[in-house]
This record gives structure tokens, sequence and C-alpha cells, in this order.
């Protein structure tokens, strides 16, 4: 998809939903402090999620949907066509609190102001391989110093990211003594947009923060 001028969006509302978040490894403290750091970002944002408006009209509004690897920006998984009934686009995420300042981003939904969110398209086929989030293939694959992460890391940490991916999908609640993590819903409303613009989820990892904006 072509890349646009920079835009800004309108937040429509942040609903919370605190769930136990259970380790997926079998590690000791240190070596799971190991794997969570590798998820931490090089940059202060990434991009997981692009969305075009193919068309509105007839209060329709027809969306092509792709994501993208955080650390790479390489299209990753499978392009979705949405058409939804209504005037006003809402997008959600779920976002999960690692640690202070590492959060990791899940694109969840679309609905629209005519749907309730309970109805919304979901997001996460289009980056589900075998329950692993493609978002984060190359986060569970190199370093942040570009070297190559062994493989008992690798199928370490993709276990511990399905773990996450898991529990969002299913919207279930798990506790453990390990952690505790919060996933938090987090929409974003875009009520003036064009037909043929392309716009982009903006997430900032050491905030937990997202943006709607029109990509570059």
């Amino acid at each position: 998809m072509k890349k646009l001028a920079v835009g800004v969006c309108t937040v429509a509302a942040v609903a919370a939903l605190t769930i136990g978040t259970k380790k997926y490894l079998e590690s000791t403290d240190k070596k799971v402090a190991e794997l969570e750091a590798q998820v931490a970002f090089m940059k202060e944002d990434c991009v997981p999620m692009r969305f075009e408006i193919v068309q509105k009209k007839d209060a329709q509004i027809q969306v092509k949907v792709l994501m993208y690897d955080v650390r790479t920006d390489q299209s990753v998984g499978r392009t979705g066509t949405f058409t939804l009934p209504g005037e006003e686009l809402h997008v959600d995420s779920q976002i999960i609190k690692l640690s202070d300042g590492n959060f990791i981003f899940f694109p969840c939904g679309l609905y629209t102001d005519m749907m309730a969110m309970t109805e919304s398209e979901k997001l996460y086929a289009l980056y589900d391989e075998n329950g692993f989030p493609s978002i984060y293939s190359a986060s569970i694959a190199t370093r942040k110093d570009g070297s190559e992460v062994p493989q008992d890391d690798r199928v370490a940490l993709g276990k511990e990211l399905s773990g996450y991916f898991s529990l969002v999908k299913d919207g279930g609640e798990s506790q453990s003594a390990e952690q505790y993590g919060t996933a938090i819903h987090d929409l974003k409303t875009i009520a003036q947009f064009k037909p043929g613009f392309v716009y982009e989820l903006l997430c900032h990892p050491h905030t937990g923060g997202i943006e709607i904006k029109k990509a570059d």
C-alpha cells in the first residue's frame, strides 16, 4: 500500500480489563528476564498494522488491512478486506505490559458507530501462524545488535509470545504466582477520513500508548 502524509485522529474511549498472564516458560527468573528483554524494542515506536479506507459510501466503510513485523516493518500474514456499516471506524487493540517500559501490542478488531464492540471484525487471524503472532517474528530471530538468537531461546520466546497471544484471543483469565499482567483494550476512532488514504497503528512500546495516523 502507498504511504501518505501524516495526519491525526481522535480518541474514542479506553476500556481496561485486567487479566492474570501466566508464564508459559519453565525457566529461571533470569532466563525469563532475558526473554522479555528480547521483546523490548530498539525504537520508540513501531507499526504492527496499516489499513486503507477503500470506500466510504451509503453508510458503509470498506477497509483493507495489512499486518507488519514490528521490528523490520515488512508485511506479514494475510491481507483482510472488511465492509462495515457505519460512518466512524473504531480500531481496537490489546496491550500487555511485560514490565515497566516494555509493552507488547495485539491489533484486535474493527467496528463502527453502528456496531457493538462484541460484533467487531476480529483481526487475529490475519497474523496468527499456528498460534504465534507473526508481527513478532523478527523479535525472536535476532537480537538488538543484529546477532542471531540461539534456537533454544528462540523456541522459548516464541512459546511465551504465543501464550500471551492465546490469552488475548481467548479473552480468558489466568493467574500465576510468577507474574500478573494487564491487558488493555485501547480504542481509537477515525471520524474524519478519506477513501484512498492509508492509516497506520502507531504503537509506543516504552509507554504503552497507541495512535492512528495517516501513513507517510
